[in-house]
């Protein structure tokens, strides 16, 4: 209990603070009674020392290091009966314990030995801790009897809000609101947010709780913000007020409150996770040709939305790893739990990103990589739009979640035991992308067919071809080279369209043609002739093959 709280007891009525009343809020946790001289070194924080003076009186000079000593430690207070071997407090303590604000109570006016004090003081604080102890017990009992009844976090939420009279918002490990409290939905919960999110993204590492003050705040400034963990982070309860003064019992229903959503949100995600090890080990199943009667897929697969008609694809998804120096997950089992956690949260990641598309889908995982198992509509399947918004989402997972991820697209198929081939056609779409050193790619199983079919070539012969081709630019100056290199390469990644080229290079038309025009002169062939254009066209392929310095243009194109 609080100091101010302790001196309402009976017993303690006619005890007088006579310095430090900014300490009053201090948490008195035991009461000392020793008269030792080297008394300090036994206090521990939350002490509240009770005295005759008989320590002090004969060295006045120790008087204020005797103070400071026990602020320093964290005692509550200094309560003392200087009438007893008339003790003199100085003015200069005085104003120490006032500016340190550490209280220094007057016990000369209580009849009470210091031991009836004691025993009454101890008594009240063994009191009060029992009353918190009933108190955090019933709110457990309370909001755990909520969520057996099925009425969920959110409705947690709000009651606790009654019970403290302030909105309380409770935020998820992306920090975005997944609960409020009717208090905090009256007064926009967003706005109340704002400041909280603000604070969190410039102290993102706080693992206990803490109290702040938010300035810029028009109302409820104070907020005390809990932690939430299970065998991760899992987000923020908080609670906002209008002033800064709370009782113990409302930090007691908060803490309770995170425990037992702590213990839901690890309820829940059990529950999650062995749902999904059914779902990965069903199309593991499927992929791999253990399931062998289309009756039986069908009967298995209908929770996962797989019909007798229609049509469907396979889109594998896969964490790009071209950092050499990125170490390979380890067999040990916290290697393999970190493993599984990272694995988990990006299949959040990419899972709430699908969610954003036009599509139908269902997502497992096999291994490294993710399975997204598509629905096609009625309406003819659109690939080329399906691999732009999958670069879309490849470059949105990076900027925003630094998440680098490709993903291979399969052909559709009818037959739902033809999934296999669709996973292996994905696959090889994926490793093709690779092959070329590619990242943040989508690569559909038929736009493959052509590197294939170049792989094929002996690589010297390849080289020899990429060499004849280009060989009347390696007499130019660097620079111009590469100028030029760029333009051709451009121009036909563009359908040969000068304004299209153009635009992409930020230069004027009439540049593009003159150094078309220059390219024609140096090789002495029509560019916009089909043979000729096929001819550049393979040698700008070959260059990520050869692993040879590309135009500059191609150096980052991934589609």
């Amino acid at each position: 209990m609080d100091l101010q709280q302790l001196l309402t007891i009976p017993i303690l009525s006619k005890a007088k603070v006579i310095a430090g009343h900014r300490g009053l809020d201090r948490l008195v946790q035991s009461i000392n009674i020793m008269d030792a001289p080297d008394i300090v070194q036994f206090l521990k924080p939350g002490d509240m020392l009770l005295t005759n003076g008989y320590i002090l009186k004969d060295r006045p000079d120790a008087h204020l290091a005797f103070i400071t000593d026990m602020h320093t430690i964290g005692c509550a207070a200094l309560a003392v009966k200087t009438q007893r071997f008339s003790l003199e407090l100085s003015p200069q303590l005085l104003e120490t314990a006032n500016r340190l604000g550490f209280p220094i109570i007057e016990l000369s006016e209580i009849d009470n030995t210091l031991g009836e004090i004691f025993q009454h003081s101890i008594s009240a604080i063994l009191q009060n801790k029992t009353h918190e102890l009933h108190y955090a017990l019933s709110i457990h009992k309370q909001f755990s009897t909520m969520v057996m009844q099925g009425k969920g976090i959110p409705s947690i939420v709000d009651t606790l809000s009654q019970l403290l009279s302030s909105p309380v918002l409770l935020l998820g490990s992306k920090k975005q609101i997944t609960a409020s409290s009717h208090y905090a939905q009256q007064m926009d919960n967003q706005s109340l947010a704002a400041p909280l999110l603000t604070f969190i993204d410039e102290h993102p590492s706080f693992h206990t709780t803490i109290w702040i003050c938010l300035l810029t705040a028009n109302k409820y400034r104070h907020a005390e913000l809990h932690p939430i963990f299970t065998d991760r982070h899992e987000g923020y309860l908080i609670a906002l007020y209008d002033s800064s003064t709370t009782s113990k019992l409302s930090t007691l229903a908060l803490e309770q409150a995170v425990n037992v959503i702590g213990l839901e949100l690890t309820k829940k995600q059990a529950v999650k996770e062995r749902s999904r090890r059914y779902k990965n080990e069903y199309f593991s199943d499927l992929i791999q040709g253990f399931i062998r009667s289309e009756q039986e897929a069908l009967h298995r697969g209908k929770k996962y939305g797989l019909q007798a008609k229609g049509s469907s694809v396979l889109i594998v998804a896969k964490k790009d790893e071209f950092l050499a120096s990125i170490p390979k997950q380890n067999s040990t089992s916290s290697g393999e739990e970190r493993f599984i956690s990272e694995r988990d949260a990006n299949y959040e990641l990419i899972k709430q990103e699908f969610a954003k598309l036009d599509l139908s889908f269902v997502m497992f995982t096999k291994n490294d990589q993710f399975g997204i198992l598509v629905f096609l509509a009625e309406s003819s399947w659109d690939e080329h739009t399906v691999v732009q918004q999958l670069e879309r989402m490849a470059s949105n997972l990076y900027s925003e979640s630094q998440l680098s991820l490709s993903f291979g697209i399969g052909n559709s198929y009818t037959n739902v035991l033809d999934i296999g081939l669709s996973y292996k056609e994905a696959v090889k779409a994926l490793q093709s992308g690779y092959q070329m050193r590619k990242t943040r790619f989508a690569h559909s199983y038929q736009t493959m067919d052509i590197s294939r079919l170049l792989r094929m070539i002996p690589h010297d012969e390849m080289l020899q071809f990429h060499q004849e081709t280009f060989k009347p630019f390696n007499d130019r100056d660097p620079n111009e080279r590469s100028e030029l290199m760029k333009t051709l390469s451009s121009f036909y990644e563009n359908h040969c369209q000068i304004v299209d080229t153009a635009k992409e290079l930020f230069v004027h038309r009439n540049t593009v043609i003159y150094r078309l025009e220059k390219c024609e002169k140096l090789t002495g062939r029509n560019i916009k002739d089909p043979m000729e254009s096929l001819r550049f066209r393979l040698a700008f392929a070959l260059e990520s093959l050869l692993n040879v310095n590309p135009a500059p243009s191609d150096a980052n194109h991934t589609s």
